[in-house]
């Protein structure tokens, strides 16, 4: 009797601390050496160690959770804890983040990081918070270039070649000024489209492109740096208030590393992926952009009509980018 009933309490107590576990789920659309995976590992192992093990998070990479609308939605009705999401699938539910859909707003990504630790970074971070959604940080920055069927090496290349494009209408406005048929795709249709010639072009980072599998469809990659893609790391408000103090203080103490650990992978994958695209045959080119600004810039004022502040909120970037 006294072992049913010491066994029967232990069972209790186990039942109680698995119950009394914090778990937390981190979902994203990328793969596995992306730097949302990247960072969320790094961001398991910080919040278990400093947690001594009573804060668990699990991880769903590769649109496990459902593309980026999905988590966006998840994140605002509590069904997903803490997601990465770009800039370009909030615009819809954010309209400040139209500000990176604007082509060649940015000289380069060092200067895009620059503003986004920047006053302004942080500002546009906490506005986020208007909508529901929990502004965590700033992740890698995702240099949109164009891996393609044929070669690009002048603004004519680019006349009436069909491109899949993030779902976001600054980007759709920002192809057609350069010639080319915007075609709006899922990230999991893209491959297939790529093969079968539904499409001649996408705009991907280097890394997305190789690491996605990409490369394995596509004969060139032209540096066309169009738009630089910010990828915040965003929480739900429900995990915030189920979360206690000491929990809340462990993960976001937590994140700034998690962070930087995607970027630096991310940078490195980057150089790597343009080395590997080489060795492979495919052939990357340098285009001279000057030509690739000017006509993009004619889809400016469709943005910034759409912009929240319009010309104001963009001379105010503006004014931070020439700092």
């Amino acid at each position: 009797m006294h072992k049913t009933l010491a066994f029967t309490a232990a069972l209790l107590a186990s039942t109680i601390a698995a119950r009394a576990e914090t778990v937390i789920n981190v979902a994203h659309v990328l793969g596995d050496t992306s730097s949302y995976q990247v960072t969320a590992e790094r961001l398991a192992e910080l919040v278990a160690e400093r947690s001594n093990g009573e804060m668990k998070i699990e991880i769903f990479g590769s649109s496990a959770l459902g593309g980026e609308l999905r988590l966006a939605q998840g994140l605002r009705s509590g069904t997903v804890d803490i997601a990465f999401v770009s800039t370009a699938s909030l615009e819809g539910i954010i309209p400040e983040t139209k500000i990176f859909a604007l082509p060649y707003l940015f000289d380069s990504k060092q200067s895009t990081y620059d503003i986004l630790a920047s006053d302004l970074g942080t500002e546009l971070l906490a506005t986020f918070a208007n909508y529901d959604i929990i502004g965590l940080g700033w992740g890698a920055i995702y240099e949109r270039s164009m891996p393609s069927m044929r070669p690009v090496e002048t603004l004519a290349d680019l006349d009436g070649m069909k491109i899949r494009t993030i779902q976001s209408t600054g980007y759709v406005a920002a192809y057609e000024a350069l010639g080319m048929q915007p075609t709006p795709l899922a990230y999991g249709e893209l491959f297939l489209a790529l093969e079968a010639g539904i499409v001649d072009a996408a705009e991907l980072a280097p890394d997305q492109t190789v690491g996605d599998g990409f490369a394995q469809a596509i004969g060139h990659y032209a540096l066309t740096r169009v738009h630089m893609l910010p990828a915040p790391l965003l929480g739900a408000p429900a995990l915030m208030n189920r979360l206690t103090d000491a929990e809340t203080e462990i993960l976001m103490g937590a994140i700034p590393e998690a962070l930087q650990a995607g970027i630096d992978a991310h940078n490195a994958a980057t150089d790597a992926a343009l080395e590997t695209m080489r060795a492979n045959g495919i052939v990357v080119t340098e285009p001279d952009l000057a030509p690739f600004r000017e006509a993009a810039r004619t889809a400016w004022p469709v943005i910034v009509a759409e912009l929240p502040g319009g010309e104001e909120t963009l001379a105010k970037w503006q004014a931070a980018i020439a700092e």
